[in-house]
Formats: structure tokens, C-alpha cells, sequence
């Protein structure tokens, strides 16, 4: 597979490019990056130093993938980086930053979907198969599990931990963990149930899909501590591993995780 680089592009010396990539008008790459077979870079773009990309990715117009961290602690000698799984998409002004911190990577996994105009700040870490919709924004150190979903225009707090399969609906502001197989949603947000649908579509089993419903009553409708809900849930169903995830994702939380708004009832 040939690789094909318009006339306009720029690529540096220091450049990798896999076989078969495409790098279309006036796009950029810069010196020690590494693209990896098969990925398509569209016009306009700007792949920075320190990023290292595997293989299928799809980059749209004008997105900025690897640029410095938007921290004023930031020194610019530093080698920090970006690395990116395979078959992720990028659409049109995408912006994803390079970690700070010495040594330190922004992280993102594989077969995930960005949206136009999504942000990913530096030192995030984003699991894999998960949807960014249209102009959601993660800040440093934001943590995005496998399988979940964040609507469009929902900014992220800096240190919030968004749970494997979960869902955060659009136009929605949250300030704690997000714990697995939730929904959330509101300004401020809440709780909103679980996401059944998500679960059903990867084929978790029903008997699991409803041991996480019974774990999101107990935990926030039972009027026991967390402690003791937890401790209840996991006595209950802990040898499914949605449960165990559930558990541990919430004992591990440095940060609280989301509590129902009063206005909210049993989803």
C-alpha cells in the first residue's frame, strides 16, 4: 500500500508514516510522531509532536490531535505525549492535548467516535468503543471508561471518572463519578436510572441487567450509608461482574459519586 501525502501537506523528517495512510491539503505532522498503517488525515489537520497513532484511525478537517496542554505549569521541554489505539474517528476541529507532567501520555484506546468540535484535555484517559457527541469536553485528567456515551455540549470536570457502559445525556453539568451502567442527566446532573439499552445491545445478560438495577435502588433509595449499600450489593449479587465493577469503581472514587436531585424519582 502506497502511502499518499498532497503537495500542500507538511510532514517532518522525524516523521513515521505507515503504509497505505493518506495526509490530505495543507494538513501538518510533526517531528517524533508515528502514524500507523491505513490512517487517513484529511485537510487541514495538525498532528503535533509526541503522538503516537496505530493503525485505521480517521482524522476530519481541521482537527489538532497531540498540541501542547492547556496548563499554565506546562514546560515545553518536557517530553510528554499522546498515544491513540486503532480505528478511532476524529471529526471536523476535533482538539486533543498532549499530557503535562514529565514522562507523563493523554491516552485514548480503540474504535472510539469523537464528534465534530469534541476537546480532550491533557493527561485524559479514554477506554475503548466510547461516543463523544458534538461539542462534549473533557478536562485534564478525566477518565472515560469503555462503552460510555457523553451527549453534546457536556463539559467535564477536571479528575471525574465517567463508568464503563454508562450514559450522560447532552446539555448536562456534572461534578462527581459517574458510576457504571448509570444514566445521568440535568443541570446539575443526577441520576437517571441505568442504561439498559446500552447493556441490552452488548449482550449483557438480563439476569445482570437486573442485579444493576436493584444495586442503583438500593444505593440510592435505600437510605443506607454507602458503605452499607455497598455492602448490601455486593452480598447480594457480587458474583456478576457488572456488580463487582460497580463496587469497586465506587469504593475507589476519590472524588463522591453522583446523588439524586430532589426533583427525581426511581428510574
Amino acid at each position: 500500500m502506497s502511502v499518499e501525502i498532497h503537495p500542500t501537506a507538511i510532514v517532518s523528517d522525524g516523521a513515521t508514516i505507515g503504509e497505505g495512510v493518506r495526509i490530505g491539503p495543507y494538513s501538518r505532522v510533526e517531528r517524533d510522531v508515528v502514524i500507523g498503517v491505513g490512517c487517513v488525515l484529511e485537510s487541514h489537520v495538525l498532528i503535533d509532536r509526541n503522538t503516537t497513532m496505530g493503525e485505521g484511525n480517521f482524522i476530519g478537517h481541521g482537527a489538532v490531535l497531540g498540541s501542547p496542554p492547556q496548563d499554565k505549569k506546562f514546560d515545553p521541554e518536557s517530553k510528554t505525549g499522546l498515544i491513540l489505539g486503532n480505528n478511532n474517528s476524529f471529526r471536523e476541529y476535533c482538539t486533543v492535548n498532549r499530557a503535562t507532567g514529565h514522562e507523563a501520555d493523554t491516552i485514548i484506546g480503540s474504535g472510539n467516535m469523537f464528534m465534530t468540535t469534541c476537546h480532550i484535555g491533557h493527561n485524559c484517559k479514554v477506554g475503548d468503543e466510547t461516543v463523544l457527541s458534538n461539542f462534549a469536553m473533557l478536562a485534564g485528567h478525566v477518565e472515560v471508561q469503555d462503552w460510555a456515551i457523553i451527549g453534546g455540549m457536556v463539559p467535564i470536570p477536571q479528575f471525574t471518572r465517567i463508568g464503563k457502559g454508562s450514559y450522560l445525556g447532552g446539555f448536562s453539568a456534572i461534578r462527581l463519578d459517574l458510576p457504571p451502567f448509570f444514566r445521568a442527566a440535568g443541570f446539575p446532573g443526577g441520576p437517571a436510572g441505568i442504561n439498559r439499552v446500552g447493556m441490552e445491545r452488548r449482550g449483557v445478560p438480563e439476569e445482570s441487567i437486573r442485579a444493576v438495577h436493584r444495586a442503583y435502588k438500593t444505593l440510592y433509595f435505600s437510605k443506607l450509608t454507602q458503605e452499607q449499600a455497598l455492602e448490601k450489593i455486593a452480598g447480594e449479587s457480587g458474583e456478576i461482574e457488572e456488580i463487582r465493577l460497580l463496587v469497586d469503581f465506587i469504593r475507589h472514587s476519590k472524588i463522591g459519586i453522583l446523588r439524586p436531585r430532589s426533583d427525581r424519582g426511581i428510574d
